[in-house]
């Protein structure tokens, strides 16, 4: 059957953007199967290469499939010299006794006229069980020109420790974890994190299958810029029109510099309200350092805890007042306890502005998200830090 799909040309590619947001600019396309049986009725590419699994003409087909996709690029490519193609090929294999040459990535490239540099070879990462087999390929095609992609990251067995082995140049997320990702606080985590380590090696991370513009602006926010998915096309076999590209850039470009410029303005809304805040708790202290300060825990709804530091040991100096109920494992600071080593207390220390707003983390007070407001005030002599946990619900 597979032999005949080959013979009969009835293998086509279809192509999907890849866009960069901040170039404003499709800086490249995965090339993607496309095969129809002899009623003309579409078939799944994943059939196609499960039927070549069961012939055992997995590797012709793969390698056939790479080449109509090279030769379809090359006209796009004569268009937009800096266009790059992503190009798939049957990850698993790279654990057979196939040599890196079988493989006929630079053979085939350099039949269609096309340079190395604009080639990525795409890998599912999780699909090879040799690890050193792996990096092994990776940079044999590397020092001949070709950029690697770990594609489909984070779907399968994905395994982190092979991002720093392998130092890809891009590591596709895969649609599993950017699918909802504005609301879910676990993906969105494992999304920061996985681009974070990214970032550290020098790899570029693309977004893929996103189909909601909330995502795509979501990933933007952890500083991802490449993006492949419906919202921006469908594959396609056919030229893209690039006014509708451009058209969609600039709509979530503009989108995300007004998310951009409203989080700057409600950042300095919280630093203001968090000063008003502490600056009536401080002006009561004064006059009245054994103040019960469980009244304006009441008074202001998004302060979670009250507490107080001497700025010169960072020891806390009372109990903490905390709204929130606590259990065994989270319990607020108590008098006497060390806050030396936390960033608010040391950078406010050192702050010629004399207060800080930290990022959002897990109060070890409460288990709940919030930030921490540090002011520095004199009560006498002694200066002291003022720190309001503020309730991540109310003020962010």
């Amino acid at each position: 059957m597979v032999k005949q799909f080959i013979e009969k040309g009835v293998i086509t590619i279809a192509f999907q953007p890849i866009i960069s947001i901040r170039s404003a600019k499709m800086m490249g396309v995965e090339a993607l199967m496309r095969a129809v049986d002899e009623n003309n009725e579409s078939l799944s590419p994943v059939f196609v290469f499960e039927q070549s699994q069961k012939e055992n003409l997995c590797f012709m087909l793969d390698k056939h499939v790479r080449m109509q996709a090279l030769r379809a690029f090359k006209p796009l490519l004569d268009v937009n010299k800096e266009l790059l193609l992503f190009l798939n090929f049957e990850s698993h294999l790279l654990d057979t006794s196939l040599s890196f040459q079988d493989f006929a990535f630079c053979a085939l490239a350099n039949e269609v006229g096309i340079p190395p540099s604009r080639v990525v070879i795409e890998i599912k990462e999780y699909q090879i069980e040799n690890t050193k087999r792996l990096k092994e390929f990776c940079d044999f095609y590397k020092e001949r020109g070709f950029l690697i992609a770990l594609d489909d990251f984070g779907a399968g067995n994905a395994n982190f420790d092979r991002i720093s082995t392998v130092r890809p140049h891009i590591v596709k997320i895969d649609r599993s974890l950017i699918f909802n990702v504005h609301q879910n606080f676990i993906h969105k985590e494992i999304l920061k994190s996985i681009a974070n380590m990214c970032f550290n090696i020098g790899a570029l991370v693309l977004a893929e299958g996103v189909e909601e513009e909330e995502e795509i602006l979501t990933a933007m926010k952890l500083d991802i810029d490449l993006f492949q998915g419906f919202w921006f096309s469908r594959p396609s076999s056919v030229v893209f029109r690039k006014e509708v590209c451009d058209e969609k850039i600039a709509y979530i470009g503009e989108k995300h510099t007004h998310n951009v410029k409203a989080s700057m303005q409600h950042k300095s809304f919280l630093i203001q309200s968090a000063k008003a805040y502490a600056q009536m708790i401080i002006d009561a202290l004064v006059q009245n350092r054994d103040l019960d300060l469980h009244d304006f825990l009441k008074e202001f709804d998004p302060i979670e805890a009250i507490y107080c530091i001497n700025a010169d040991s960072g020891i806390q100096e009372g109990a903490t007042y905390i709204s929130a109920h606590t259990n065994d494992f989270f319990q607020p600071a108590r008098d006497g306890d060390n806050h030396a080593l936390k960033e608010y207390f040391y950078i406010t220390k050192e702050s010629t502005r004399g207060d800080y707003l930290s990022q959002k983390y897990i109060s070890r007070a409460s288990g709940r998200m919030c930030r921490t407001f540090a002011q520095k005030f004199f009560m006498g002599d002694e200066e002291k830090i003022l720190c309001l946990d503020l309730k991540v619900s109310s003020l962010t």
